[in-house]
């Protein structure tokens, strides 16, 4: 008979999901087999948890939440993934509209004044002038013909400030040109220090343009990307913003065709063990072995334990793993070398930051989310507040549980429905203005981690890269576990192996990819404890 190693996978997000899958992926020529329960807080996969549908049977339209999108070059890892489960993802390359929101001081006042609209495809489609500066010339009376050589010139003027702006970034980018300082700088210190400083750049005015294009493109993009506020952007480390930008150069963005539901089916396949709606209150060693770990959950009437897993692998948001960590490690008071390594896993953890994330479908096509104008809206609708009136409208508007201050960047996405005769959708994130509630299907309100430079630095302990060469960046390179990875398992089985995945626990943006990768270098590692070759199933 094989012998059974028992595996606890805390959280079913595509961390823990993926962790799952390698775990349950056949060992034919090993003695080795892996009895993986996966505890899900909720009543559903966490994956899929906040995921809505319209409609039923072969009319069912599902939306994932959130937006599931990833782009070529920044995920690799995902990609070969989705390609082994026969994931289908197709091209969706999307195009962008940035515009600012401005309290209406009249009425009949446009709160919304479109900036920019690219078409998308990194840029190959080219960008657009915007409805308000197009038609500037039918508001005149007289001289039409000049307003509207004036205007085109006008729009010209900004294309071509857009143009040596991108062009600048791209040389900035270069791993080979990138100013050694960069890894240990924010984005703002390196916004400064790059803001042509020079007497001929102040006389043309490149420092003002500079600065406004990364206050009004690079700041709102970012905060969409990352779902965070302008001030944790501001604070976010330059290098992790300078990959992403260099890796995502010239390729497609995707979409899974059948939504994150395809994705979660195919993931737990091979899963016998799925305790839902299981809110863990503490984990503990094993009474009747050491080298052991218990599980114990909440329920109707009191509490269930599940014993003896040789290795719990945590795949929830740091902040919600400490707590748990912290009752594991007051069980080992007789081991204090065990108790040390969980203490340093769960000071590590403490140093990542977390935000909150609003999502709400709704069918609602107020001018306070969406350009008034039809021809200015694209598929992704990013709206922020200049900082002069992000103060000034946050004391405006009530708090309310559907909503972010307006140091956000809101994001519309603007759904394809597969019937023509379905009502328009919409998905923003993170809004700051009031949606009707009479429009509101779904509202999901999340936790998102956010990059900061002591989470940085305390990611090593999790997870590490080789010095990249001198033409690539550190998120290019394939990463290893970090020291505090299995709380001391490799040298020693004396006590179980706790180990931490997630989209945190991996180098870059806190993205997917970062689920995929920290949750594979899991499993090879707990391949390696137990002396057994990993399955094909993680080549990718």
């Amino acid at each position: 008979m094989p012998r059974t190693v028992k595996v606890a996978v805390v959280g079913s997000g595509l961390a823990g999901l993926t962790a799952g899958y390698l775990l349950t992926s056949s060992h034919p020529q090993d003695d080795v087999e892996f009895d993986v329960h996966i505890f899900e807080k909720t009543p559903t996969l966490g994956m899929d948890s906040s995921s809505m549908s319209i409609g039923s049977g072969d009319g069912e339209w599902r939306i994932d939440v959130p937006m599931r999108s990833f782009q070529g070059g920044y995920y690799p890892h995902l990609i070969e993934l989705y390609r082994q489960l026969g994931v289908a993802f197709r091209p969706k390359d999307f195009s962008y509209c940035f515009s600012v929101f401005s309290p209406p001081s009249e009425k009949g006042a446009t709160p919304l004044q479109t900036t920019m609209i690219y078409n998308g495809a990194s840029g190959r489609e080219g960008v657009s002038m915007p409805a308000w500066l197009r038609d500037h010339h039918l508001k005149q009376k007289s001289h039409r013909a000049i307003t509207r050589v004036f205007t085109f010139g006008l729009f010209l003027l900004a294309t071509l400030h857009l143009v040596v702006c991108y062009i600048r970034l791209l040389f900035l980018v270069l791993p080979p040109l990138r100013s050694r300082k960069v890894s240990t700088q924010t984005f703002e210190q390196w916004t400064q220090e790059t803001t042509p400083r020079h007497f001929i750049g102040r006389m043309l005015g490149w420092d003002s343009m500079w600065q406004s294009f990364t206050q009004d493109i690079l700041v709102p993009l970012f905060s969409a990307v990352c779902t965070a506020p302008e001030a944790d952007i501001m604070t976010h480390p330059v290098e992790d913003f300078l990959d992403y930008i260099w890796l995502t150069l010239g390729t497609h963005h995707f979409v899974v065709e059948k939504g994150v539901r395809d994705v979660v089916s195919r993931l737990t396949s091979n899963m016998k063990n799925v305790h839902l709606s299981s809110q863990i209150v503490g984990i503990h060693v094993d009474p009747s072995n050491a080298s052991l770990a218990s599980i114990e959950c909440a329920a109707k009437n009191g509490t269930v334990t599940y014993d003896g897993f040789h290795h719990v692998v945590f795949a929830t948001q740091a902040t919600r793993a400490c707590p748990m960590l912290s009752t594991y490690a007051t069980s080992l008071a007789t081991d204090p070398h065990a108790r040390q390594a969980i203490m340093a896993q769960i000071n590590a953890l403490e140093a990542f930051h977390y935000v909150r994330t609003v999502v709400i479908n709704h069918t609602d096509e107020s001018e306070l989310l969406l350009p008034s104008d039809p021809s200015d809206r694209r598929d992704l609708n990013l709206v922020h507040c200049p900082p002069s009136s992000s103060s000034s409208h946050e004391t405006e508007k009530p708090w309310s549980p559907h909503r972010v201050s307006s140091d956000y960047t809101m994001a519309t996405h603007i759904l394809t429905s597969p019937s023509s005769t379905a009502p328009a959708v919409f998905q923003t994130t993170n809004p700051f203005v009031p949606i009707h509630e009479e429009h509101i299907l779904s509202v999901a309100t999340l936790e998102r981690a956010v990059l900061t430079l002591p989470s940085k630095a305390a990611l090593r302990g999790l997870c590490k890269t080789a010095t990249p060469s001198w033409y690539q960046c550190p998120a290019e390179m394939d990463c290893q576990l970090g020291d505090l990875q299995g709380a001391g398992r490799l040298q020693s089985d004396a006590h179980a192996g706790i180990w931490l995945v997630g989209s945190y626990a991996s180098v870059g943006i806190p993205l997917l990819e970062g689920c995929v990768v920290s949750a594979k270098n899991v499993y090879l590692a707990i391949c390696k404890t137990e002396g057994i070759p990993p399955s094909v199933a993680s080549q990718f």
